[in-house]
């Protein structure tokens, strides 16, 4: 039996500074773009984030790339 992925969905998420803790330790908030095309190559939708990140007033930390997925057999 083959597995298979069905139902994808892709998320780019942009983690910003957001303070810091009692210990000193930055927090950070996360900023979520859903319904993006699962199609869309890792090299665009780095561009796409790195267009957004340039755009928040916080220092940017990390740009992810989240997929979901229900997993099926045949």
């Amino acid at each position: 039996m083959a597995t298979q992925r069905t139902n994808i969905t892709t998320s780019l998420k942009i983690k910003v500074e957001n303070g810091t803790t009692d210990a000193g330790a930055v927090k950070y908030a996360t900023r979520t773009f859903s319904s993006i095309n699962p199609e869309i190559s890792d090299e665009d939708l780095l561009a796409v984030g790195q267009g957004l990140a340039a755009l928040q007033s916080h220092d940017v930390g990390d740009i992810q790339r989240a997929e979901n997925a229900t997993l099926v057999t045949d």
